[in-house]
């Protein structure tokens, strides 16, 4: 992801056709009072995002692990892991 530009509110009021233009090259996050309130993105990278929201809240279970049997506990308790992982542990 490009790395994103942030102006406070008050810039973003004063220039906002400059910065909805850079939105369309790099997200624009806007702050108010020193806190980031929300980010400026284009339409299609928002409708991606809801998209996947919307695809992973279908896959998605939530639930308690005290609610768990005590062989789904073990089971999540022995796994290993993997490669991939372990690399990334030590950078």
């Amino acid at each position: 992801m490009k790395d994103m530009l942030t102006v406070t509110s008050g810039e973003l009021q004063k220039q906002f056709g400059r910065y909805s233009d850079e939105a369309m090259i790099r997200p624009v996050g806007v702050t108010r009072n020193g806190r980031l309130r929300f980010v400026m993105v284009p339409a299609e990278d928002y409708d991606r995002l809801v998209r996947r929201e919307t695809a992973s809240r279908q896959d998605r279970v939530a639930g308690l692990t005290r609610d768990l049997d005590g062989r789904t506990l073990g089971a999540i308790a022995a796994v290993e892991p993997g490669a991939g992982s372990i690399a990334a542990e030590r950078n």
